[in-house]
């Protein structure tokens, strides 16, 4: 089954995406902050990552650079699921080496289908 980590410090976000996913058959973990997302991505190991920009402890550049520096963890793919929508905050996010960048608000098949693009067009379990 494929591995999802939900990094966003908003309940409401993770619980939208949670309902998203869930019922494409993905294996959801989450996380609140940046540290717990950190711990998380080491701990489980996930396929893919989606990854809010602005959350406490850690943001996620900062977790998006560790993920990327860990041997562990450097080969998961990793969204940037965030309200910082412009250009430059775009370009950030895919230099910081982010696979994707989805802006909120977002739609659950847009969201389904960015990660069946990342995935290789697998399928969920």
């Amino acid at each position: 089954m494929t591995k999802v980590l939900i990094a966003d410090d908003n309940r409401h976000i993770r619980l939208l995406v949670s309902a998203a996913l869930r019922t494409a058959g993905y294996e959801l973990i989450e996380a609140a902050d940046g540290e717990a997302a950190i711990e998380a991505a080491v701990r489980e190991r996930p396929d893919l990552v989606l990854l809010d920009v602005v959350m406490p402890k850690l943001d996620g550049f900062e977790v998006l650079r560790f993920i990327r520096k860990r041997p562990e963890t450097a080969g998961c793919r990793v969204i940037m699921l965030t309200a910082e929508g412009t250009e430059a905050d775009r370009d950030r996010g895919l230099e910081s080496g982010a696979d994707g960048y989805l802006v909120k608000p977002f739609s659950a098949d847009r969201l389904r289908s960015a990660l069946a693009e990342l995935l290789g067009g697998a399928e969920a379990g």
